[in-house]
């Protein structure tokens, strides 16, 4: 079942039958929702706070990139 665990407003961590999900906003001039797959520890410590979930989306949109994936959206 798919569950919010952590909504602080600007980003969330939610659990989906043991996967984990972080869903931010990826928009420069409007809101554009992204969630992509983390892990459990990465989902842990971007609960902790803003300057951990600021190194987990920085993790996550690093591996975006090498994957081949642009993580970023222009509105413009």
């Amino acid at each position: 079942m798919r569950k919010i665990i952590y909504d602080d407003g600007a980003m969330a961590i939610i659990n989906d039958d043991g996967k984990f999900y972080i869903r931010y906003d990826v928009g420069t001039h409007q809101i554009k929702i992204r969630e992509d797959e983390i892990s459990e520890d990465e989902a842990n410590l971007a609960m902790v706070g803003t300057a951990e979930a600021t190194r987990v989306l920085f993790a996550v949109q690093r591996r975006l990139q090498l994957a081949g994936v642009d993580p970023y959206v222009s509105n413009t």
